[in-house]
């Protein structure tokens, strides 16, 4: 009887543990997810703006609205890549780099905010010399990213 519960102690520790690792990968996987929602997003507003920007569509009135969403995700993006949602939880292509180098990720990601902010501002005054220049430098701050911390 002693040995039953033992085994059955022990399969109770092991079941209780596999079920904890599933839930942390599937928290990972929500995360990527999520990530990955956030960058379809950006560059939906990326490709609005820059039809915009390029005459290809009348909505100038509507700059402002994306560089403003643009700015947002920007802020937020330092939490879209938590501890546990890189290349080993799931399909992504964040690189590991972005978790062993946290402070060169940190300021790429700074750089986006910056640049994103600056998009913000140049699209309320309605200067589209302005805009077109911050727009620049946007995608050289994605670039940036991409570079080092994205895989192909």
């Amino acid at each position: 009887m002693v040995t039953f519960q033992k085994t059955a102690a022990a399969l109770i520790a092991v079941s209780t543990l596999l079920v904890g690792i599933t839930a942390a990968s599937a928290a990972g996987e929500d995360d990527i997810k999520y990530r990955q929602t956030n960058y379809k997003a950006v560059g939906a507003h990326l490709g609005a703006m820059a039809a915009i920007l390029k005459g290809e569509v009348p909505h100038k009135d509507q700059l402002a609205g994306h560089a403003d969403a643009l700015a947002m995700i920007a802020k937020n993006a330092p939490s879209l890549f938590p501890e546990g949602s890189g290349p080993d939880a799931g399909d992504t292509k964040a690189k590991a780099e972005i978790w062993s180098d946290p402070e060169g990720f940190k300021k790429v990601l700074d750089g986006f905010d910056v640049a994103a902010a600056n998009v913000a501002a140049a699209a309320k005054t309605g200067d589209m010399d302005a805009v077109g220049a911050a727009f620049k430098q946007l995608g050289a701050s994605c670039g940036a990213c991409h570079k080092v911390y994205r895989a192909k």
